[in-house]
């Protein structure tokens, strides 16, 4: 995390904006009203981002002040990333995808921007993270509704000594479990029972069978038992497994009571009580209340974010999860999918705002595995290969069963649809990368345990980590460049800040400009100083109080009228193919081209009057 805000602050300023952020910048600043009535008409799915940008703005109206909140939102995601990790793995494996995340140059690209897919992906991951605990995708957790496994109680008096078997429990009698290493279950004639006064143990311990005394069921000499789970020794008392292979010491299990024998303690309620099932049941109802909401949030912030239940439904489908499982995510899905349908219908009448996209190909599909897993060949081709360790024959199964549909159902699915409606972006999908760090970071483990790692060797485990972490920084040396440019104010579409004051050099007080079409008045609003004293002839009605981003301008026989005795007039038009600037065939008329500029992203015209006023 920390690597991921230092990268997120590391050239923030820009110096510039670029044609969405000034939506935010303008869009935010407006009052509450304002907002409403604009997202009647335009940009409904960017309304919550809105929403929660209009504190931040009002406190502090800066460039850097509006790309604050997705740094932020970068560093949670990256916690978060390194969070599932530990999780369905082990804490080298969350430590190696956290970095993997923060150093992947797409990921710093929107951490610096002052939009929604930051947020979207911090919000993907937690709702992920949060299914792996209400579904119990943990290895080692037990399902919903069911206790966890643990430590077997603490005999009482009277309970039969014996060894501790791998699960913390005691272990069988010898004589059913051959190769414990301990004495079997003593014959007719030896006490076997704590407070009887005879010792338990071994052959030849005090109180005990004497020496050369057969038995039936004595077992055999510590050297002639065979490994226990191929070469990993049997867990000793009071350890119990966790995930990662790592064994952890066994929470203690009060004795019972001297009341209440070994049963539940006197008075307390066996279903309703403390761990009884009614409480399981609530703790899991909160659980599945938590994902749900995180979701419908997320999808508010974008409405395609809602192709995450997907990836959870193959997720659980992959994990075999029970019917219990299926209810409590069905349920949160159902609701968090009720949530965003009325942005969805509103965003669906809007989406003539996606006219400039086009039918996506396989090239562009295969454009956004190399950002999600590159950008770099040798980057790419790294990740690619540890990927496919990881998915051949997986190890961490829980890991592979959540980072696979991450990564690859949301982007089928949406490309998919945009076959049919285009609408396909690598920023939609920003969510989706986290399944890439998660399956590397996996591959990477795997590689690590056939060739290096000693599980009763701790330094060469911390010497494994290191390892990863020095290949991890060296990949980031390796894209040093990439991440360079990134900060970089031409690293965008546009540079606003530079068209600008390139405007205001060239024009002059007084002068008349024209914005065609009426977004590229985004330059003004960006940056009104430069462009103060020109005059915005061809405007009917604000942005602000038309209710829409950009305002709306009068028409072409109003605008004739307005320019009877100007001289010359300024065209700011956008450089677009698709692009078709009426106002520059209403000037043609009474004016001629004298001069023309072709600046990124926009042309601009300088028009005089071929004849007398």
């Amino acid at each position: 995390m920390a690597v991921m805000l230092w990268l997120g602050l590391w050239g923030l300023d820009r110096g510039t904006m670029w044609r969405d952020e000034s939506a935010t910048y303008q869009m935010a600043r407006r009052t509450l009203p304002q907002i409403r009535d604009t997202l009647g008409t335009v940009d409904a799915v960017h309304g919550l981002y809105y929403l929660l940008m209009h504190p931040v703005l009002a406190a502090r109206p800066t460039e850097v002040t509006m790309r604050l909140p997705s740094v932020l939102a970068a560093v949670a995601a990256t916690g978060l990333v390194a969070a599932l990790g530990c999780r369905l793995a082990r804490p080298r494996v969350g430590l190696w995808a956290g970095l993997l995340y923060a150093a992947t140059p797409v990921v710093t690209h929107y951490a610096q921007e002052g939009r929604s897919y930051a947020l979207v992906a911090a919000g993907a991951a937690w709702a992920t993270y949060l299914l792996t605990g209400a579904a119990g995708l943990a290895p080692g957790a037990a399902p919903p509704g069911r206790a966890a496994p643990g430590p077997a109680p603490t005999p009482g008096p009277g309970a039969a000594s014996g060894p501790v078997g791998p699960v913390g429990g005691t272990a069988p009698p010898a004589a059913s479990a051959p190769g414990s290493g301990m004495a079997s279950t003593p014959g007719p004639g030896v006490a076997s029972t704590h407070g009887s006064g005879a010792a338990s143990g071994p052959a030849g311990a005090a109180g005990g069978t004497p020496p050369g005394t057969p038995s039936r069921s004595a077992a055999p000499a510590c050297g002639d038992v065979p490994p226990v789970c191929g070469d990993v020794p049997p867990v000793p008392s009071g350890v119990s497994p966790v995930r990662g292979d790592v064994p952890r010491l066994a929470r203690a299990t009060p004795a019972p009571g001297p009341a209440s024998g070994s049963g539940p303690a006197s008075g307390s309620d066996p279903v309703a009580g403390p761990g009884g099932p009614a409480t399981r049941a609530r703790a899991a109802g909160w659980r599945w209340a938590a994902y749900g909401g995180v979701v419908a949030v997320t999808a508010l912030l974008h409405v395609f974010a809602v192709l995450l239940l997907t990836a959870h439904a193959l997720t659980l489908l992959l994990s075999r999860a029970p019917r219990r499982v299926w209810w409590g995510w069905g349920t949160a899905a159902a609701g968090a999918v009720g949530a965003v349908v009325p942005l969805a219908a509103l965003a669906r009448r809007q989406s003539a705002q996606l006219a400039w996209m086009r039918p996506p190909t396989l090239g562009r599909l295969w454009a956004m595995v190399e950002e999600f897993a590159g950008p770099s060949a040798l980057v790419l081709a790294g990740n690619l290969l540890l990927i496919a360790v990881a998915l051949v024959r997986p190890r961490r199964r829980s890991l592979t069963a959540v980072a696979l549909p991450l990564v690859c159902v949301p982007p089928v699915l949406l490309f998919a649809l945009a076959l049919y409606r285009p609408c396909f972006h690598e920023r939609y999908l920003l969510f989706a990368l986290a399944g890439v760090p998660l399956l590397t970071a996996a591959g990477a483990d795997r590689l690590a345990v056939a060739v290096a790692d000693r599980p009763r060797v701790s330094r060469a485990a911390t010497g494994v980590a290191a390892a990863g972490v020095l290949a991890v920084g060296g990949a980031f040396v390796w894209q040093l460049p990439l991440h360079q440019w990134e900060r970089q104010p031409m690293s965008r579409q546009d540079d606003l800040a530079a068209l600008a004051a390139t405007l205001g050099r060239l024009t002059r007080p007084g002068d008349p400009v024209l914005y065609d079409p009426p977004k590229e008045r985004r330059i003004a609003i960006a940056y009104p100083r430069p462009l103060a004293g020109l005059r915005d002839i061809a405007l009917k009605t604000p942005g602000p109080a038309s209710g829409t981003l950009y305002g709306i301008d009068v028409g072409p026989a109003e605008l004739l009228r307005r320019l009877d005795g100007a001289q010359s007039a300024w065209l700011i038009a956008a450089d677009e193919p698709e692009a078709h600037p009426a106002k520059a065939a209403t000037l043609t008329g009474p004016f001629r081209l004298a001069y023309a500029l072709c600046l990124p992203g926009v042309r601009l015209e300088r028009y005089v009057r071929a004849g007398p006023a």
